[in-house]
């Protein structure tokens, strides 16, 4: 059983009992103190869901499965060097050995990174630049820090593509069954006099787009420091990684953005009742969620610090945000949610975890080496590229809500 399974289990059981004791008019002094653990111990299960969700997803989109054939590929990518596909890169030389097999694999060129090496955790991470005392003793390099990822959390599929556009068909009208009378067409279901449902799909269109980061360092760095150029490389993947997010969440085709999804905009203070009915309850409609533990929210820090200052009354002990967090799959903030404007600000709810979104990646992040342009400075300028393209497939997967703070 997976390790986020086996977390939800236990948050089903504990919300259960923690619903028990919600109910009790008076809880006696061994009752209030149960029920702050059970609280305490549901949002520690909420954040040790999300990190295992999102290496769960790692590994489910490093392979299609568990075979002979993935395993060694696995092991491949493991074997591979980032470092030595960007030393070749820099020097304008091919790589051979693992990397060159593992780029054959993907049928890549010799400057171009398989996303499989990407997804795994191998080699130390750095920022640029180097520190004046680096040597023998040198510490495991301290990463760059970037928001922890949505995508994975809002269960936005991230397929890997091959050359050329992705097109992805949706089902949009289901079948409508009836109930005839012997030797009868139903009336008014849309089944013809065949007796069959005229049927209807849309077809969304991926094309590439580009994500990329770059920035430079000196050859003396690269020369005293060890672990330089797998450092940069882990801070550009983060880099592209975040800005993915960021694409999901607020870029053209993202979920905050514009009419993408349709606004619900309030016009009053938004109270403990008002979280739990706009951003819970009220979005239950049996369909595309059919129980509080269906939702998943991503809101801003704001929202975030509001719902935490919201009570039911003013002897109550549980605020709106500790109601979220306890009885629906989660809260996560983003630093990518637009900012509060004029006291409001969005957030948007899951209903389920369909397929309703993709963030396509084609498959390969290509390394440029740039020595021309700041070779006067002795500096090489690293630029990566990877193309991605983002699109909800079907809005009744997710919900934008407003909330207003004061």
């Amino acid at each position: 059983m997976l390790k986020s399974q086996t977390l939800a289990l236990e948050l089903h059981e504990k919300r259960a009992k923690l619903n028990e004791l919600n109910l009790v008019a008076e809880p006696s002094t061994e009752q209030r103190a149960e029920r702050d653990t059970l609280t305490n111990r549901l949002i520690e299960i909420d954040h040790e869901c999300r990190a295992a969700l999102v290496a769960e997803n790692v590994t489910v989109t490093s392979t299609l499965g568990d075979d002979a054939e993935n395993r060694e590929l696995r092991a491949l990518a493991n074997k591979a060097s980032i470092g030595r596909i960007m030393q070749a890169a820099v020097e304008h030389r091919a790589v051979d050995g693992a990397e060159k097999e593992i780029q054959d694999h993907y049928k890549l060129d010799g400057n171009q990174i398989p996303l499989a090496m990407l997804r795994t955790e191998r080699e130390t991470r750095a920022v640029t630049p180097a520190p004046g005392d680096v040597g023998t003793n040198q510490a495991p390099i301290i990463p760059g820090v970037f928001p922890m990822a949505c995508a994975a959390f809002l269960g936005v599929d991230q397929p890997t593509l091959g050359v050329g556009e992705a097109v992805f068909p949706v089902l949009t009208l289901n079948a409508i069954p009836g109930v005839p009378a012997e030797n009868a067409i139903p009336a008014g279901t849309g089944i013809d006099s065949e007796g069959a449902t005229t049927g209807a799909f849309s077809a969304e269109v991926l094309s590439p787009g580009r994500i990329q980061a770059a920035f430079f360092y000196s050859r003396e760095d690269r020369a005293r420091f060890s672990g330089m150029d797998e450092a940069l490389r882990m801070n550009l993947s983060d880099a592209l990684s975040d800005k993915l997010d960021q694409q999901v969440l607020n870029g053209s085709e993202g979920l905050f953005n514009g009419t993408n999804l349709a606004n619900h905009n309030v016009s009053a203070v938004t109270s403990y009742a008002l979280y739990k009915s706009q951003l819970a309850y009220g979005r239950i409609e049996g369909t595309w969620a059919s129980g509080v533990d269906d939702l998943r929210i991503v809101c801003g820090s704001g929202t975030y610090a509001h719902a935490a200052t919201q009570y039911r009354g003013n002897n109550a002990d549980q605020s709106a945000l500790d109601e979220l967090i306890v009885k629906t799959s989660g809260v996560k903030v983003s630093a990518h949610v637009p900012a509060v404007a004029s006291s409001k600000q969005n957030a948007v709810i899951r209903l389920g975890m369909r397929r309703d979104m993709v963030a396509a990646l084609w498959e390969g992040v290509t390394i440029i080496p740039d020595e021309i342009t700041k070779i006067s400075t002795g500096q090489i300028l690293i630029t990566a590229v990877m193309m991605h393209a983002v699109k909800i497939l079907r809005t009744g997967g997710f919900y934008k809500q407003q909330t207003q703070h004061a």
